[in-house]
Protein backbone atom coordinates (compact mmCIF):
# COMPACT_ATOMS: atom_id res chain seq x y z
CA UNK A 1 0.00 0.00 0.00
CA UNK A 2 1.14 3.82 -0.75
CA UNK A 3 0.77 4.98 2.52
CA UNK A 4 1.80 8.58 1.17
CA UNK A 5 -0.73 8.90 -1.48
CA UNK A 6 -3.59 8.09 0.42
CA UNK A 7 -6.38 10.78 -0.19
CA UNK A 8 -7.97 12.32 3.31
CA UNK A 9 -11.30 10.07 2.29
CA UNK A 10 -9.05 6.87 1.93
CA UNK A 11 -7.39 7.59 5.35
CA UNK A 12 -10.59 8.22 7.12
CA UNK A 13 -11.48 4.85 5.47
CA UNK A 14 -8.34 3.03 6.97
CA UNK A 15 -8.82 4.42 10.57
CA UNK A 16 -12.10 2.91 10.53
CA UNK A 17 -10.80 -0.23 9.11
CA UNK A 18 -7.65 -0.73 11.50
CA UNK A 19 -9.74 0.25 14.42
CA UNK A 20 -12.08 -2.95 13.49
CA UNK A 21 -9.26 -5.15 12.80
CA UNK A 22 -7.87 -4.17 15.86
CA UNK A 23 -11.12 -5.36 17.83
CA UNK A 24 -11.58 -8.58 15.74
CA UNK A 25 -8.02 -9.76 15.96
CA UNK A 26 -7.23 -9.07 19.58
CA UNK A 27 -10.83 -7.72 21.21
CA UNK A 28 -11.15 -11.24 22.75
CA UNK A 29 -8.10 -11.94 23.90
CA UNK A 30 -7.30 -12.52 28.15
CA UNK A 31 -5.61 -10.18 29.85
CA UNK A 32 -2.81 -12.64 30.02
CA UNK A 33 -2.92 -13.15 26.32
CA UNK A 34 -2.30 -9.06 25.84
CA UNK A 35 0.39 -8.82 27.92
CA UNK A 36 2.23 -12.00 27.52
CA UNK A 37 5.54 -11.14 25.41
CA UNK A 38 8.22 -13.69 23.23
CA UNK A 39 11.29 -12.08 25.20
CA UNK A 40 12.07 -9.26 27.41
CA UNK A 41 13.54 -7.48 24.94
CA UNK A 42 10.28 -7.29 23.15
CA UNK A 43 6.95 -6.04 23.23
CA UNK A 44 3.41 -7.33 24.04
CA UNK A 45 0.02 -7.21 22.27
CA UNK A 46 -0.81 -5.01 25.05
CA UNK A 47 1.93 -2.83 24.88
CA UNK A 48 1.96 -2.20 21.48
CA UNK A 49 -1.60 -1.00 21.46
CA UNK A 50 -0.74 0.97 24.46
CA UNK A 51 2.38 2.68 22.50
CA UNK A 52 -0.19 3.13 19.78
CA UNK A 53 -2.98 5.28 21.82
CA UNK A 54 -0.34 7.33 23.34
CA UNK A 55 1.48 8.11 20.28
CA UNK A 56 -2.35 9.09 18.60
CA UNK A 57 -3.31 11.25 21.55
CA UNK A 58 0.00 13.11 20.83
CA UNK A 59 -0.51 13.15 16.84
CA UNK A 60 -4.05 14.15 17.16
CA UNK A 61 -3.47 17.18 19.85
CA UNK A 62 -0.49 18.40 17.42
CA UNK A 63 -2.96 18.26 14.33
CA UNK A 64 -6.16 20.07 16.23
CA UNK A 65 -3.50 22.49 17.42
CA UNK A 66 -2.21 23.64 14.14
CA UNK A 67 -5.88 23.96 12.75
CA UNK A 68 -6.97 25.97 15.90
CA UNK A 69 -3.56 28.13 15.78
CA UNK A 70 -2.11 28.06 12.60
CA UNK A 71 1.55 29.12 13.41
CA UNK A 72 4.59 28.88 10.96
CA UNK A 73 7.90 28.23 12.44
CA UNK A 74 11.15 28.44 10.44
CA UNK A 75 10.86 24.50 9.35
CA UNK A 76 7.06 25.65 7.86
CA UNK A 77 7.70 27.80 5.90
CA UNK A 78 10.47 26.40 3.56
CA UNK A 79 9.00 25.17 0.32
CA UNK A 80 8.56 21.82 0.10
CA UNK A 81 10.11 20.67 3.33
CA UNK A 82 7.12 19.80 5.08
CA UNK A 83 6.14 17.76 2.26
CA UNK A 84 9.44 15.82 1.94
CA UNK A 85 9.18 15.49 6.02
CA UNK A 86 5.72 13.90 5.42
CA UNK A 87 6.64 11.57 2.77
CA UNK A 88 9.98 10.60 4.67
CA UNK A 89 8.28 10.01 8.37
CA UNK A 90 5.33 8.00 6.19
CA UNK A 91 7.88 5.65 4.79
CA UNK A 92 9.38 4.90 7.86
CA UNK A 93 6.49 4.07 9.73
CA UNK A 94 4.64 2.08 6.98
CA UNK A 95 4.56 -1.94 7.81
CA UNK A 96 7.43 -3.49 5.83
CA UNK A 97 9.86 -0.34 6.02
CA UNK A 98 13.57 -1.34 7.04
CA UNK A 99 14.91 -0.14 10.13
CA UNK A 100 13.82 -0.28 13.87
CA UNK A 101 13.46 2.36 15.50
CA UNK A 102 13.28 3.18 19.16
CA UNK A 103 9.78 4.59 20.63
CA UNK A 104 9.94 8.57 21.73
CA UNK A 105 10.23 8.35 25.65
CA UNK A 106 6.60 9.88 25.90
CA UNK A 107 5.02 7.41 23.60
CA UNK A 108 7.32 4.13 25.40
CA UNK A 109 4.51 2.08 26.56
CA UNK A 110 4.96 0.72 30.44
CA UNK A 111 7.26 -2.56 31.14
CA UNK A 112 4.50 -3.68 33.68
CA UNK A 113 0.84 -5.47 32.71
CA UNK A 114 -1.07 -3.10 30.64
CA UNK A 115 -4.55 -2.58 31.43
CA UNK A 116 -7.52 -5.33 29.35
CA UNK A 117 -9.22 -2.69 28.17
CA UNK A 118 -6.38 -1.49 26.21
CA UNK A 119 -7.90 -3.00 22.86
CA UNK A 120 -11.27 -1.01 23.24
CA UNK A 121 -9.40 2.32 24.13
CA UNK A 122 -7.59 2.07 20.80
CA UNK A 123 -10.90 1.24 18.82
CA UNK A 124 -12.47 4.38 20.61
CA UNK A 125 -9.62 6.58 20.00
CA UNK A 126 -10.19 5.73 16.22
CA UNK A 127 -14.17 6.50 16.75
CA UNK A 128 -13.39 10.59 17.90
CA UNK A 129 -11.15 10.52 15.01
CA UNK A 130 -12.92 9.71 12.84
CA UNK A 131 -16.36 11.79 13.84
CA UNK A 132 -14.07 14.49 14.41
CA UNK A 133 -12.33 14.05 10.94
CA UNK A 134 -16.10 14.60 9.64
CA UNK A 135 -16.10 18.08 10.21
CA UNK A 136 -12.66 18.90 8.20
CA UNK A 137 -12.01 19.61 4.64
CA UNK A 138 -9.22 18.12 2.83
CA UNK A 139 -7.82 21.26 1.55
CA UNK A 140 -7.14 22.55 4.60
CA UNK A 141 -5.39 19.27 6.24
CA UNK A 142 -3.03 19.80 2.88
CA UNK A 143 -2.47 23.35 3.74
CA UNK A 144 -2.16 23.58 7.12
CA UNK A 145 1.32 22.43 8.82
CA UNK A 146 1.79 21.10 11.91
CA UNK A 147 5.09 19.91 14.20
CA UNK A 148 5.64 16.79 14.99
CA UNK A 149 5.05 16.15 18.66
CA UNK A 150 8.09 14.40 18.74
CA UNK A 151 10.51 16.11 17.26
CA UNK A 152 9.83 19.50 16.91
CA UNK A 153 11.82 20.54 13.80
CA UNK A 154 10.02 17.64 12.04
CA UNK A 155 6.94 19.56 10.07
CA UNK A 156 4.48 18.15 7.84
CA UNK A 157 0.89 18.85 6.40
CA UNK A 158 -1.77 17.70 8.89
CA UNK A 159 -2.84 15.12 6.12
CA UNK A 160 0.38 13.61 6.25
CA UNK A 161 -0.02 13.69 9.71
CA UNK A 162 -2.76 11.07 9.65
CA UNK A 163 -1.23 9.15 6.68
CA UNK A 164 1.49 9.07 9.21
CA UNK A 165 -0.85 7.92 12.19
CA UNK A 166 -2.58 5.30 10.27
CA UNK A 167 0.90 3.80 8.67
CA UNK A 168 2.37 3.61 11.93
CA UNK A 169 -1.30 2.09 13.01
CA UNK A 170 -0.70 -0.77 10.72
CA UNK A 171 3.15 -1.05 11.66
CA UNK A 172 2.58 -1.99 15.17
CA UNK A 173 -0.46 -3.93 14.37
CA UNK A 174 1.56 -6.18 12.30
CA UNK A 175 3.89 -6.42 15.00
CA UNK A 176 1.18 -7.51 17.73
CA UNK A 177 -0.09 -10.08 15.25
CA UNK A 178 3.51 -11.63 15.35
CA UNK A 179 3.45 -11.95 18.81
CA UNK A 180 0.31 -13.69 18.77
CA UNK A 181 1.87 -16.23 16.40
CA UNK A 182 5.42 -16.16 18.25
CA UNK A 183 5.87 -20.12 19.69
CA UNK A 184 4.67 -20.15 23.63
CA UNK A 185 1.78 -17.71 23.13
CA UNK A 186 -0.87 -18.12 25.44
CA UNK A 187 -3.68 -20.75 24.40
CA UNK A 188 -1.55 -21.34 21.30
CA UNK A 189 -1.23 -24.92 19.66
CA UNK A 190 1.88 -26.24 21.58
Amino acid sequence: MNYTGLSFAEVRRALETVARDADDTFGRLTVRQLNWRPAADRWSVAQCFQHLVTANDLMIKSAKDALERPQKSLWQRVPLLPAAMGWAMIRSQAPGAKGKYTAPTKAQPTTSDVPGDIIPRFVDQHRDVAEWLQRLDETRLRRVVMVSPFVSAIAYSVLDGLRLLFAHDRRHFEQARRVTQAAGFPGSPA
